[in-house]
């Protein structure tokens, strides 16, 4: 795995060692240089917080700091996502706008000590801060792909102003040996080995259908799983809305295992119901093997899901090699360690639990 983002690392060590300690004497203030190069003065003790945009409020949760979050965008309120799910007083908590904007007029009625923003650009993030008067710190989010290590240096970032270091360094040393011991279950088993697997119903901004897929689709990856899609271009993939490939295609990969994102599954079944193309020339819907994942794509990457679907696939692919992973209980110690909370329950009784899917139908 590729880290282009590692040059991160080294902006958390310059990140609070060379910015000044402007006002801090008299005045209990910091400055400090955020992951865009903006420096802000913040305040030495942050005792409230807002987090905006895709995944802030999820980073938050992340570092066990949800009890300085002093309100959400309104569309948080009705995610059925993990972090939500450990942490419903969140849903309770004053709105800073409609659907997934923050106004600028409710933020400085919250008035927080500091607002953490993600995807924004300097100005962005400068044109919030003058609108409210109070300090925006743009936050990377990075990826489990080629940008873990910016997702790594968000949470040390982040983990560093809000008094969490050694919560942020306990997350990471967590999720790199999860990765770990996916890659040493897997790495030895040879591609003569390997079913053609082919991930469906990707869902971005809406659920999607059969075509909809991912190359890299992260949890295969991390068991080293031969998905058939590899051969796309990669660089006309996003590593969250993936790409729709033709169904004539799916026919001529025939993967002998698919695997359906669970809020696609809606989707695929009507499909099929009005052509059984695909159900009658792909080996894996001929012998029914037809598996659900949990859906990890809603306001960006719920990167406790990927670990969990990784372990799922990995239990389907090379049962021997996971017999001693009971998913149920392995998912919830994952969600336990990123949410504070085992959350399995909560998430099949949203989307179903992990298991083979009887979807084939006889053609009339």
């Amino acid at each position: 795995m590729k880290h282009p983002g590692i040059y991160y690392i080294f902006i958390i060590f310059i990140l609070f060692s060379c910015s000044g300690n402007t006002g801090s004497e008299n005045s209990g203030t910091i400055e400090i240089t955020d992951m865009i190069g903006r420096r802000v003065e913040i305040p030495a003790k942050v005792k409230t917080i807002l987090a905006i945009r895709s995944g802030a409020l999820r980073y938050v949760v992340y570092l066990n700091a949800s009890d300085l979050v002093a309100g959400v965008e309104e569309y948080e309120k009705k995610r059925s996502t993990p972090y939500l799910m450990a942490h419903p007083e969140l849903r309770k908590l004053p709105s800073i706008g409609t659907g997934n904007y923050a106004e600028p007029e409710l933020i400085t009625a919250i008035n927080p000590d500091l607002i953490f923003c993600t995807y924004a650009n300097a100005g962005e993030a400068e044109q919030l801060q003058q609108k409210t008067g109070i300090p925006v710190l743009a936050v990377e989010y990075g990826d489990f792909n080629e940008n873990i290590d910016v997702m790594f240096s968000a949470l040390k970032f982040m983990g560093k102003i809000l008094d969490k270091e050694k919560r942020a360094d306990s997350l990471i040393n967590f999720i790199n040996n999860c990765i770990s011991d996916l890659n040493n279950r897997t790495k030895d088993i040879l591609q003569t080995e390997k079913p053609g697997i082919y991930i469906s119903g990707i869902a971005y901004r809406g659920s999607h259908g059969i075509t909809s897929t991912m190359s890299p689709y992260t949890p295969f990856e991390f068991v080293n799983a031969n998905n058939v899609a590899s051969v796309l271009d990669k660089r006309a993939i996003s590593a969250v809305k993936g790409t729709f490939i033709d169904k004539e295609q799916l026919i001529i990969w025939n993967p002998e295992k698919i695997f359906i994102d669970a809020t696609g599954l809606k989707n695929i079944r009507n499909e099929i119901s009005k052509d059984k193309t695909v159900v009658n020339s792909v080996d894996a819907f001929k012998n029914g093997e037809i598996y659900s994942l949990l859906p990890y794509n809603w306001y960006t990457i719920n990167f406790g899901t990927i670990i969990c679907n990784a372990y799922y696939t990995g239990k389907v692919l090379y049962p021997d090699k996971f017999s001693d992973i009971d998913i149920k209980e392995k998912s919830n110690e994952i969600y336990k360690h990123f949410v504070g909370k085992g959350v399995y329950d909560d998430m099949t009784e949203k989307y179903g639990e992990y298991r083979r899917i009887m979807i084939k139908e006889k053609s009339k």
